[in-house]
């Protein structure tokens, strides 16, 4: 059975270190990590280190053509992956809204 043929899995499904093929059908990294929010089945794209030294780059999910547990295919040629940017991990910042009163002004002038 032919890559083509194999049935293809969603954006959760992929193995960590799964090999990322260009659009010229050449190997040309590794997923290094997969980019998205799982909870709202967001994908954003993959982390791919194209190197041992450099940083891994982040291919956007719309050029992510197809997707296999263990190869993922990219709309991409091997130049047009080496030159994305490198894949910087966005931080998460959870907002609690507080429930006292003047509960921000309490925080700020604590003990004063």
């Amino acid at each position: 059975m032919s890559e083509r043929e194999r049935a293809q899995v969603s954006w959760k499904g992929i193995e960590a270190n799964a090999p990322v093929f260009s659009s010229e059908g050449e190997a040309v990294g590794k997923v290094s990590q997969v980019a998205g929010d799982p909870d709202a089945d967001v994908f954003t794209g993959l982390a791919v280190s194209i190197d041992v030294l450099g940083p891994p780059r982040l291919v956007p999910s719309e050029r992510v053509q197809a997707i296999w547990p263990d190869r993922v295919d990219v709309a991409l040629t091997k130049a047009q992956i080496e030159a994305l940017e490198p894949y910087e991990e966005t931080p998460t910042v959870r907002w609690r809204p507080d429930t006292g009163i003047g509960g921000f002004f309490r925080r700020l002038f604590r003990g004063r």
